[in-house]
């Protein structure tokens, strides 16, 4: 009997013995961290990321569950060592917990992050639009002027023809006034002409009457004695 007492402290040393619990804490705590630390550097593969979490939930549930029995059988043979395991199990839940939380933060600061891509791709699309649209009325616009001055240009040239054709019409038109002027004065000047040749042979053919009859009216004035020749020539002239 005496041997089995002594051997039984020796039994119950490895599981009851603090140190070993503590380790077997530390090394759960540190596959935990482990865990996480890959988790949170996997977080972009969705999929991935939540088998991780997945396998940590488990993983960390069966540390827990084989921590608490590890405290309850600790706590049965030695009551003061179960406090180490209950810290480090609260310990292990507190990390978990964290962890979710800074897990939800991150997927909420990641939807966020999209959600603000979203919005500066569409802000971006829309001031492209916006761009393409201000480029096609410019476009529009100056289809518009050139097509106006076209017109004006057309316009002018138009005028200027108008013009032209007009000021031709009035140098016609002043050059046969102008000929029929000349026209009209030559023909009046022409007809002064003969007028006053009419006149000048009418006022010769009266002074020659005129002379004559003088001349008749001084044969008749001569005295009647006269040479023969005298009364032949009197008598000739009448």
């Amino acid at each position: 009997m005496t041997g089995a007492d002594d051997t039984r402290p020796d039994d119950a040393a490895g599981p009851n013995d603090p140190d070993a619990i503590r380790a077997d804490i530390e090394q759960t705590r540190e596959q935990l961290g482990r865990t996480v630390d890959e988790l949170s550097h996997r977080l972009d593969v969705p999929a991935r990321a939540q088998e991780r979490v997945d396998q940590a939930k488990s993983s960390a549930l069966e540390s827990a569950n084989r921590t608490k029995d590890t405290a309850v059988e600790t706590y049965r043979e030695n009551p003061p060592a179960v406090i180490g395991g209950g810290v480090a199990a609260l310990t292990a839940v507190i990390g978990l917990l964290s962890w979710r939380r800074r897990r939800r933060r991150t997927a909420e600061e990641r939807a966020a992050a999209k959600q603000a891509a979203r919005r500066q791709a569409a802000a971006r699309k829309a001031a492209q639009q916006r761009a393409k649209r201000a480029g096609k009325e410019r476009v529009a616009a100056r289809k518009k002027a050139a097509e106006r001055a076209e017109v004006r240009r057309k316009a002018a040239a138009a005028r200027r023809k108008a013009a032209v054709r007009s000021l031709t019409a009035h140098k016609r038109t002043a050059t046969g006034q102008l000929t029929a002027k000349q026209r009209a004065a030559s023909k009046q000047l022409s007809a002064a002409q003969r007028a006053a040749t009419a006149r000048v042979r009418a006022g010769e053919r009266v002074a020659v009457q005129q002379v004559a009859a003088t001349q008749r009216a001084a044969a008749r004035r001569l005295p009647r004695r006269r040479s023969g020749w005298r009364r032949t020539l009197a008598r000739l002239s009448r």
